[in-house]
């Protein structure tokens, strides 16, 4: 257990939801003998370890149990049954206000955290400087935290959280709320406390946070873990359980919606909830050919063909494609081009007007261009079903991850730039 930073065993928490206020002290006049309460299961006998110099990723939908288990990690709460073990010293930057007391300034604060963590008011006298600082929230550090605003309450949390030299790190959203340059300047931090043994724990629902800056994640799902792996197959399973649950939730309110089949074989990295299947996706150069390698302004064709298991309108034939880092580049589909003619931008084909019949087979290119910075890439392709003329009830079909690739190559003679896309710059000299 030497190299285990925290491990969850069996990990259970209940609480008691009692109707009314009165309700809980009728039930502790009964000893206990009536029940005025029901029981809910935040979490459910979840297990796990994190070992030292980590960084781990806790996602889930709401209400999936990620707060719950780490504030149970921190110890601000009580496991139901099971443990937890944590070796180390654990600093936690949990929702916005946790922590802090309004009516003490922003300063006073500062060193009651230390002294939660058994700093002492010499050690905190030398460290203050370099807290005020980061946070830089000038005089408001002694004015009382209920003046603050959010972002100031977050800067002052994170700064304080981060420089009481903590072997464990807790992080639960809160840095959502900070400016993009806080942010920025919290993740390289956090980079810089990694590479010296920081243990890292991060709760987030921006997917691309939790595939590039953790090694692994916790996956939770109605208080259950339900995987926990490698970031990117777990990110993959996070996107499978939502899809299919907004799928399902359309199916049960709107008249018209597919129905969810789950008998067809998935292969790892599919999902949907079936009707129509994707059986393939080429990428093409501009006359038609296989390619694999293009140059900045030439067309990519991507060619999928689809299958149909049923009835079928209203239908999306789209594409996402991303870096090597799993950053998500560009997501486009037909059900663009069909918004853009509905709103009269450009003329052509309303393709969520097409009806397929069942066994059917249609083939869908997609044409765009290679305005990529050099670099490997990935292709995903979705076939999915679009309720209103708008992208805001989508019930996804056939979703396949890494279904093609290509690379984007520039020749430095010819036309180069820097990043992840060309924007097309122009330089206008002005006498």
């Amino acid at each position: 257990m030497s190299d285990i930073a925290v491990s969850v065993r069996n990990l259970t928490k209940t609480y008691r939801i009692f109707g009314h206020p009165g309700d809980r002290i009728k039930q502790a006049l009964t000893f206990g003998r009536l029940r005025y309460h029901k029981e809910f299961t935040a979490l459910k006998d979840v297990s796990f370890d994190i070992r030292k110099g980590e960084t781990v990723g806790i996602i889930g939908r709401n209400g999936s149990g990620k707060s719950t288990l780490l504030q149970l990690i921190c110890g601000i709460l009580k496991p139901t049954s099971g443990t937890v073990q944590v070796n180390g010293r654990v600093s936690a930057l949990l929702e916005l206000g946790a922590g802090f007391n309004p009516e003490f300034t922003g300063r006073e604060n500062v060193y009651f955290q230390g002294a939660v963590m058994g700093i002492s008011k010499q050690e905190m006298d030398a460290r203050f400087d370099e807290i005020a600082a980061f946070a830089d929230i000038g005089e408001f550090i002694d004015q009382p935290v209920r003046t603050y605003s959010s972002g100031m309450y977050v800067r002052l949390a994170f700064a304080a959280a981060i420089n009481v030299e903590p072997d464990i790190l807790v992080v639960d959203e809160a840095l959502a709320v900070g400016d993009f340059l806080f942010q920025k300047r919290c993740y390289a931090k956090i980079r810089q406390m990694e590479n010296a043994g920081l243990t890292l724990v991060i709760v987030s629902h921006d997917q691309e946070i939790v595939r590039n800056l953790t090694n692994r994640a916790l996956l939770l799902d109605r208080g259950t873990a339900v995987f926990c792996g490698d970031s990117r197959q777990a990110v993959h399973h996070y996107r499978k359980i939502m899809f299919e649950n907004e799928a399902r939730s359309i199916a049960e309110s709107e008249a018209g919606a597919v129905k969810p089949d789950s008998s067809g074989e998935r292969r790892e990295g599919e999902y949907g909830i079936g009707g129509a299947r994707i059986i393939g996706l080429r990428v093409l150069d501009s006359a038609g050919n296989p390619c694999t390698v293009f140059h900045p302004r030439e067309r990519i064709n991507l060619e999928m063909s689809v299958r149909f298991e049923m009835f079928l309108d209203q239908l999306n034939f789209a594409i996402v494609i991303r870096n090597a880092q799993g950053l998500k580049i560009y997501s486009w589909g037909s059900f663009n081009q069909d918004i853009a003619v509905w709103s009269g931008r450009q003329a052509g084909e309303v393709l969520w007007n097409r009806v397929f019949q069942s066994g059917q087979r249609a083939t869908v290119t997609i044409s765009i261009e290679a305005n990529l910075g050099a670099g490997f890439y990935e292709v995903q392709a979705v076939v999915s079903r679009e309720m209103e003329k708008q992208y805001s009830s989508q019930q996804v079909l056939h979703w396949c991850d890494e279904i093609g690739s290509f690379r984007v190559e520039m020749n430095p003679r010819d036309y180069v730039f820097g990043g992840v896309c060309d924007l097309r710059g122009r330089a206008i000299l002005h006498d």
